[in-house]
Parts: C-alpha cells; sequence; structure tokens
C-alpha cells in the first residue's frame, strides 16, 4: 500500500511540473515584446493628447518597447475606445479613457461596448476641473453675466465641446438645467478646434480642461469665467467655482490609462507599475508643473468606480 501511495504521489509530482510548464507564462511575469499603442479619441494638442504623449516620453528606459500615441478623433472619444474594446486583450493596446469615451457618450446615445463593463483600467492619472472660457475681449466679463444673457432668450449664448454626448456637451446640458437656460451646443473634434472656435469668434464660449486652457489664459487670449469643480485652482485663484456664482455643478473629467477587458492580471500589474514609474521621472513631473494639470493618481479599481459614479451621476442628471 505505502509503495502504490508513493507511486501515485511521484506520478501527481509529474503531472504538477507538466501542468507548471505548460502555464501561460504571463501567469508569473509578462514582458512586452513589441510596440505599445496608446489610442487618443481626440484631435492632436488636447488633455488625453499630451497625457498619453508625456507618459510615452517618460516611460522611454523603463518599458523596453516603444510606446507609440496614435489619435483616433471623432465621437467624443467613442471610436477610440471602441478600437481597444474590440482588441485583443494582450496589452499591446491602450487608450486613454476616464473621460466622455467612459462616462458621458454612454448616456447619450447606444455604444458597441460597455462603459462600466469592456474596459480595464490600469492607472488614473489625473482629475481635470471643467472650465468655461470666452475669448478676452468678450462682452461677457463673468460667468453671472453670461448667465444673465443667456436667460434673455433660448441659445442666444453658444458654447463649444469636444463632441457630441462628450462630457463637455453633458457639462453644458446640465448647465441649463440647474440654472434655467438654453444654450446653444456647437461640438468639434477636440480641444484645439474648440479653443480655436472661441478665439476666431465662432462660438461665444467654450467648455474645456484647464490644462487645455492654459496657454491661451496665460497669453491672455482666454479669459475663464468659471470652474466646475469643488474648489478654486491656484493656478487660477480669481476664478470661482460654478457654485459660488449659485449654480452647484461639480463635473471633473478623469484621464487614465485602460485597456480591453480581459487582460491578464500580470499584464496589468507590469502596466500599472511601469506608467507609475514614469509618473516618477523628472520628464514628467515638469510636465505636470508646465501644464497645470491636477495629478490624481489612483490604481485600477479605485479608477474603476470612480468612473461608474461618474457615468451614474451624469446619466441621472440628464436624465432630470
Amino acid at each position: 500500500m505505502n509503495i502504490r501511495r508513493r507511486g501515485i504521489t511521484r506520478r501527481l509530482a509529474t503531472l504538477g511540473l507538466f501542468a507548471a510548464a505548460a502555464a501561460p507564462a504571463w501567469a508569473q511575469e509578462w514582458t512586452p515584446t513589441q510596440p505599445i499603442t496608446i489610442l487618443v479619441g481626440f484631435a492632436p494638442g488636447g488633455s488625453a493628447d499630451q497625457i498619453a504623449r508625456q507618459l510615452s516620453f517618460a516611460a522611454k528606459g523603463i518599458i523596453p518597447v516603444p510606446v507609440l500615441v496614435v489619435n483616433k478623433a471623432g465621437a467624443a472619444g467613442a471610436i477610440a475606445a471602441q478600437a481597444v474594446a474590440d482588441a485583443r486583450p494582450d496589452g499591446y493596446t491602450l487608450f486613454v479613457g476616464g473621460g466622455s469615451e467612459t462616462t458621458s457618450v454612454g448616456n447619450f446615445k447606444p455604444l458597441g461596448y460597455d462603459p462600466r463593463k469592456s474596459f480595464v483600467p490600469i492607472i488614473k492619472v489625473s482629475r481635470a476641473p471643467s472650465i468655461l472660457v470666452v475669448r478676452a475681449d468678450s462682452k461677457f466679463t463673468d460667468m453671472k453675466g453670461l448667465l444673465a444673457e443667456a436667460k434673455l432668450g433660448a441659445e442666444k449664448v453658444s458654447y463649444g465641446s469636444t463632441g457630441e454626448g462628450g462630457i463637455f456637451h453633458a457639462t453644458g446640458l446640465v448647465l441649463e438645467k440647474q440654472a434655467g437656460v438654453k444654450l446653444l451646443h456647437v461640438p468639434y473634434k477636440g480641444a484645439a478646434d474648440s479653443m480655436n472656435a472661441v478665439l476666431g469668434g465662432q462660438v461665444d464660449s467654450a467648455f474645456g480642461a484647464y490644462e487645455e486652457m492654459k496657454p491661451m489664459i496665460d497669453a491672455g487670449r482666454l479669459r475663464p469665467l468659471a470652474l466646475f469643480s469643488r474648489s478654486r485652482l491656484p493656478g487660477l485663484p480669481n476664478v470661482p467655482t460654478l457654485t459660488e456664482v449659485g449654480v452647484p455643478i461639480v463635473l471633473d473629467n478623469m484621464k487614465g490609462l485602460m485597456g480591453p477587458a480581459g487582460m491578464p492580471p500580470a499584464v496589468v500589474r507590469y502596466l500599472h507599475d511601469s506608467f507609475r514609474k514614469a509618473m516618477q521621472t523628472p520628464e514628467w513631473k515638469e510636465y505636470v508643473a508646465k501644464s497645470g494639470l491636477t495629478e490624481d493618481y489612483a490604481q485600477g479599481p479605485a479608477f474603476q468606480r470612480e468612473i461608474v459614479e461618474a457615468y451614474d451621476l451624469i446619466g441621472k442628471a440628464i436624465a432630470k
């Protein structure tokens, strides 16, 4: 009986060795062997594009393969998000998510992906307070003046956004309902296009992220009227929050890296750890300091919870 037990034990041990040998390599560790692509759902120049390119630059020397940035603009980021949802979950195709494509667009129209289930959040990088700006020579010197004009008639005041159904479009709709006005919405493919429309006088105002608007604000070409955030920004100490103006709205635009659902845990871990290291580099810290980016780090699970909360919040606000 003891001999038989020892024989069974040896056979089980042998089978265990074979099973371990047959287990996929990523079960223990993973290192990329081909370029990693980060898709950006908006035109070059916007916050998502800047974040992707700066992370790619900062990751040199940390990730042993090139990190490429590809813009697939349109549908408020949903085109890029769909491409990632359809991609193989092997860690080589990511996108900058957490904003319109994952918190807002799905509340406006059916999508080919589920913003809350089709992706694996890898790392949260920032939370960008939404801001409303006008041209520096605009007759609107403050938010109260713009709202007073808007109350004179439907669509008397226009605003640009980064796309139909995007988070800034959602912010505009929430503002309409909370303030009792009707604005004229003009969608664009990205922040750069929206800013150019304001500067060119094609629209009265535009919603965007602070780091997107900062260069034009610093240059004296755009005038910030209000922040749709919980508190004022250190870089804009004289710009009130919308709550201070009397309309309590808080909608931040989150940014982080996400991949398709089904990515192995070791792949997610490698990507998180690598880009977290990239966020500690002098190159990244210099970008944060110069751009005015509101850095807000979180690991994937926490990032996922915030995405779902924002998605549900926007849905309830629009449904009112």
